[in-house]
């Protein structure tokens, strides 16, 4: 005699075959379940929502360091040219535009990217690619490096802006969206 055991959502049931007939026992089988100190409901609801101003909060981080760093820059461009011994126009200038000229380029690749895959992988390959471009630019010795450091970082950049547009409609309620903007 073959026993068979299907979990159904609400009740298990017992499914007998005998000779090749399948006979279906109504009464369900008493499980015994032991659960220690399950979490509370509260809890769960009060961690997500935790969750969700933080991540609301990385974002806006995020995006503030990336807007900001593609201006900031500007300022320090003549000691910048000064301490690789070049002027000003020509190769300097590459530093900044490198940077947006890339976010420009991949930007909508790499939303459709996070479409497919999802936003919180390419979000957080986003700000370590940042994280990496800015401490590459910070040790370049020389100006062709730099430029290369900030072509990376605009990558990072690009995988940033690319999933923050819709960050906050992914992680917040329409409750909290209401009185986030207003």
């Amino acid at each position: 005699m073959d026993k068979e055991i299907r979990h159904d959502t609400y009740r298990t049931f017992e499914t007998a075959t005998m000779h090749g007939a399948a006979h279906a026992l109504s009464t369900p089988v008493r499980a015994v379940h032991h659960v220690v100190n399950p979490p509370s409901r509260k809890t769960i609801e009060l961690q997500g929502q935790m969750n969700k101003w933080i991540m609301l909060a990385l974002s806006a981080t995020a995006s503030f360091m990336t807007t900001l760093d593609g201006s900031i820059v500007n300022i320090g461009l003549p000691s910048i040219a000064s301490t690789f011994h070049v002027g000003i126009s020509g190769a300097t200038e590459w530093i900044i535009i490198g940077y947006l000229v890339v976010i420009a380029a991949v930007l909508l690749t790499f939303g459709r990217l996070a479409d497919m895959i999802g936003r919180k992988p390419i979000f957080l390959t986003g700000l370590i690619v940042f994280i990496l471009g800015s401490a590459l630019s910070g040790l370049a010795p020389s100006l062709l490096l730099l430029i290369l450091a900030r072509l990376f970082q605009g990558i990072g950049g690009a995988l940033i802006f690319s999933v923050n547009v819709a960050f906050p409609n992914w992680c917040m309620t329409h409750l909290h969206l209401s009185a986030l903007f207003g």
